[in-house]
C-alpha cells in the first residue's frame, strides 16, 4: 500500500508540472502563429484543428480506457488490441486524405487538398502512441509519460516556430504536428520496450478485444459529442462566412480557451479535491464551494477584464494590425468567459461528487440542442458574425448560471449569496477599470501601443491588488496559506 501511495503521490507531481508546461506552450506557440500567418490562413487552422480534435477521439475508440479500467490483460489480449489499434488508425488515415477534396470544396479551402494528407502522417504514427500510453498509465508510469509529453510540446514548439520562420505557412503548421508525433512515437515505443510492456507477437481474436470495444464505444461517444459541441460553431463560421472571418473568430476563441485552461487547470491541481473529502457534509461542502468560487473570481475578473479593456492595444503589438479586426471578439468573449470560468468545471465537480451527474447531461443537452439550433438559424439567415459571436458568449453564461442555479439548490443556498462572494472582487475590478481607462485617456495621441499597453497593466494591477489588499486581504491570505500547506 505505501508503495501505491508512493506512486500515486510522484505521479500527481510529474502531471501537474507536465500540465502547467504544456498550458504554458499553447498560448505561446499561438502568438507565433499569430505572427506568421494570415486571418485567412487561421481560418483553414481553425478548420484542421477541429478534425485534429474530432480524429483523436476516434482514433482512440474509448480503448485507452479500456485497457485501465480492465484488471489484467494477457499477451493475447495485447496483441490483438495492437494490430486493431494499428489497423484502425491506418483506415482514418486513409479516410482523411480520400475526404480531403470533399472538405476542401465543401469549406471552399484549396489547402485542405494537400494539408488534410500530410496531417493523415501523423494518424498512422498516433496508433502505437494511444495503445502504449494507456499500458504505461496503467502501471503508473506517470513521471516518464509526463517528460515523453513535455518533450513532445517541446519538439511541437520548436520546429512549428522554425518551419513558420522560414515561411512555410500552414505546412509548417502540419509539419509540425507530424514532428511532435513521431517524436513522441518513438519515445514511448523505447520507455515501453524499457519496462518491458511489449509483449507482443502475430496474433489477432477479434473476440478478445470485444469487452475493451462495447467498455470504449460509450466513452468516445461521449467524447465526440463533446468535441463537436464545443467546435459546431467553427464549423458552422467556416461554412456560412469566410475564411478571414473564421480565422479571427478561432483566434480569438482559442486564445482565451487556453488561458482559461491554464487558470482552471492550476486551481483543480491545487484546491478541487477539497469537494471530495468533504462532499458528505453539506455546510462544509457549501464552505469550500464558495471558497473555491471567490478564490477563482481573485483571478478571472481582473484577467479578463483587462484583456477586454487592453485588447485594443495588445492585439496590435502581440500579434500584429492585420488582427485588429478581432478586437470585439475579444472583448465580448472575455467577458463572458468569467461566469463560464467561476461555475462550469466547478460547478459540474460538485454534482458529479454528490452523485448528480444526471442534472449535467440533461442540462448539456438541452443548452446545447437550443444553441446549435439558433447558431444555424443565425447562420441561415446571414446575420453575421456579431450575432454569432454574441450568441456564443450568451450560450456560456446561460449555461453555467444553469448549473450554478442547480449547485446553489442543493446546497440549499441563494443567488444572491453567491454573487455577494465576489463584491470585493467587483469593488477592486471596478476600481481597475478606472484606472486603466484614464490612462487610455491620457495616452491617446501621447504615447504609442507598446506604452500604452505597458503603463494600462501596471497601472491595472496596482489598482486592483491596492484595493484588494484594503478591503480583503484576508481572501489573499487564506489563498497563499492554501497553496503553502499544499
Amino acid at each position: 500500500m505505501s508503495k501505491l501511495k508512493d506512486q500515486a503521490v510522484n505521479s500527481i507531481m510529474w502531471t501537474t508540472i507536465k500540465t502547467a508546461v504544456n498550458s504554458l506552450a499553447a498560448p505561446l506557440l499561438l502568438v507565433f502563429k499569430a505572427r506568421y500567418l494570415s486571418p485567412a490562413e487561421f481560418g483553414v487552422m481553425a478548420i484542421i484543428s477541429v478534425f485534429v480534435s474530432l480524429i483523436s477521439v476516434l482514433e482512440n475508440f474509448g480503448v485507452s480506457t479500456a485497457i485501465i479500467q480492465k484488471d489484467d490483460i494477457t499477451k493475447n489480449e495485447r496483441s490483438s488490441l495492437f494490430i486493431f489499434q494499428t489497423t484502425f488508425s491506418i483506415i482514418i488515415g486513409i479516410l482523411i486524405v480520400l475526404i480531403s477534396p470533399v472538405l476542401s470544396s465543401f469549406y471552399d479551402m484549396s489547402a485542405l487538398v494537400e494539408l488534410l494528407p500530410i496531417l493523415s502522417l501523423s494518424v498512422f504514427l498516433n496508433g502505437p502512441v494511444i495503445l502504449f500510453t494507456a499500458f504505461l498509465e496503467k502501471e503508473l508510469h506517470f513521471k516518464a509519460l509526463s517528460i515523453i509529453q513535455i518533450i513532445r510540446e517541446a519538439a511541437l514548439v520548436i520546429a512549428t516556430v522554425i518551419l513558420l520562420m522560414l515561411d512555410f505557412g500552414l505546412y509548417g503548421v502540419v509539419i509540425g504536428q507530424v514532428v511532435s508525433v513521431g517524436v513522441m512515437a518513438i519515445l514511448i515505443m523505447i520507455e515501453a520496450y524499457r519496462v518491458d510492456l511489449l509483449h507482443l507477437y502475430w496474433h489477432f481474436n477479434i473476440q478478445e478485444i470485444k469487452p475493451f470495444i462495447k467498455f470504449g464505444a460509450f466513452i468516445a461517444a461521449k467524447q465526440m459529442m463533446t468535441q463537436i459541441t464545443h467546435h459546431i460553431d467553427e464549423l458552422i463560421i467556416g461554412y456560412f462566412l469566410s475564411a478571414e472571418t473564421l480565422g479571427l473568430y478561432h483566434f480569438a476563441k482559442n486564445m482565451l480557451g487556453k488561458l482559461r485552461i491554464l487558470i482552471t487547470t492550476s486551481f483543480a491541481k491545487v484546491m478541487f479535491p477539497v469537494l471530495s473529502k468533504v462532499k458528505n457534509n453539506r455546510a462544509r461542502l457549501t464552505n469550500a464551494y464558495n471558497r473555491i468560487s471567490k478564490y477563482l473570481g481573485v483571478f478571472a475578473f481582473p484577467i479578463f477584464i483587462g484583456i477586454a479593456l487592453t485588447a485594443h492595444s495588445f492585439i496590435p503589438v502581440l500579434f500584429g494590425s492585420e488582427w485588429l479586426e478581432s478586437t470585439p471578439f475579444f472583448v465580448v468573449l472575455s467577458l463572458a468567459y468569467i461566469p463560464y470560468i467561476l461555475t462550469a468545471n466547478l460547478a459540474t465537480s460538485l454534482l458529479y461528487s454528490v452523485n448528480k451527474p444526471n442534472l449535467v447531461l440533461y442540462t448539456d443537452i438541452v443548452v446545447n440542442s437550443i444553441y446549435i439550433l439558433l447558431l444555424l438559424v443565425f447562420s441561415w439567415m446571414e446575420m453575421g458574425i456579431y450575432f454569432v459571436v454574441a450568441l456564443y458568449a450568451v450560450y456560456l453564461v446561460v449555461k453555467t448560471m444553469t448549473l450554478q442555479f442547480m449547485t446553489t439548490m442543493y446546497l440549499h443556498s441563494t443567488f444572491r449569496s453567491y454573487l455577494a462572494l465576489f463584491k470585493y472582487t467587483v469593488i477592486a475590478s471596478l476600481v481597475m477599470t478606472a484606472a486603466v481607462l484614464s490612462v487610455r485617456y491620457f495616452a491617446v495621441g501621447n504615447v504609442g501601443e507598446l506604452a500604452e499597453m505597458i503603463i494600462s497593466i501596471l497601472a491595472g494591477s496596482a489598482a486592483y491588488l491596492g484595493v484588494y489588499v484594503l478591503i480583503d486581504k484576508q481572501t489573499l491570505t487564506g489563498m497563499k496559506d492554501l497553496v503553502v500547506k499544499r
